[in-house]
């Protein structure tokens, strides 16, 4: 974003062109990134298929501002957390959504995948693959991997096992991030996820792609934090560019269970 100094800055924030999110439920698991999506009011239903994401999905915050012409690139925000706790939140495009599967199948699992076709990072360049627990898988820990088509258009790649099923990786809107292969820099299609071993619940999840635009420390305070991407420090991707059709989401965590309310802060430029 072309700003000539900070005056220009303080005026476009001014202006509050602003994207609105409310959790209605504290985060599912503390110390776990959590599908935060998944408690917005209303919130979405779990998924049937494998849904490709725009701004006027139920896992977008929003409205997002309407633009003429341009970009819209991200200036800050206000925030509201409802327990004292350091804790964070990743804010990101949302690309496709899927669900339907079991934690207790341990062949190759293909329901609602591949996954729909990515509409914006069309390359996958950047893209990252989560699991998203709907309904509380079992006990028994063991770990899961996809097979995913990378951002250089390669398929038939695995990724690296992670932790699934067990204490922390099983409760119901937990977000588990899938490492992936050495080498690979994004996703542009998942075509399955194998569980290693069963957890003993079968449950239902499903996978999610999604860009990561900024991370926003909300440190330990609680009630009103107005942050922006100059004086504040506590954002890593300050002025990032965002997707005008963007499913703009995050994904909330924290050392305590806690809700949270709060505003992207938007401009055109």
């Amino acid at each position: 974003m072309a700003l000539t100094d900070f005056d220009e800055y303080v005026e476009k924030l001014q202006e509050n062109r602003v994207a609105d999110f409310q959790l209605s439920t504290s985060i599912a698991r503390t110390l776990r990134l959590n599908a935060s999506w998944q408690s917005f009011n209303p919130a979405p239903a779990a998924p049937t298929t494998s849904v490709a994401l725009n701004k006027d999905s139920a896992q977008s915050m929003g409205p997002i501002p309407a633009i003429s012409s341009g970009r819209l690139t991200f200036l800050g925000g206000r925030f509201n957390t409802s327990a004292i706790g350091a804790g964070g939140m990743l804010l990101l495009d949302l690309l496709n959504v899927s669900g339907g599967l079991s934690g207790i199948v341990t062949s190759e699992q293909t329901t609602n995948l591949p996954t729909a076709a990515l509409t914006r990072y069309t390359s996958g360049e950047g893209v990252m693959a989560g699991i998203v627990i709907y309904t509380q898988i079992g006990s028994t820990a063991t770990t899961v991997t996809i097979s995913y088509t990378n951002s250089a258009g390669t398929s038939g790649r695995t990724s690296t096992a992670t932790s699934f099923g067990g204490s922390g990786f099983r409760e119901v809107g937990v977000l588990l991030p899938i490492p992936l292969q050495a080498g690979d820099t994004g996703v542009e299609s998942i075509e399955s996820v194998t569980v290693t071993a069963t957890t003993g619940t079968a449950g239902n999840f499903g996978v999610c792609m999604f860009k990561p635009l900024a991370m926003i420390s909300l440190e330990s305070a609680t009630g009103a934090m107005p942050l922006d991407s100059v004086s504040t420090g506590c954002i890593i991707g300050s002025l990032a560019e965002i997707d005008p059709n963007a499913c703009l989401s995050i994904s909330v965590f924290s050392a305590v269970s806690t809700s949270a309310t709060g505003a992207i802060i938007l401009s055109e430029s």
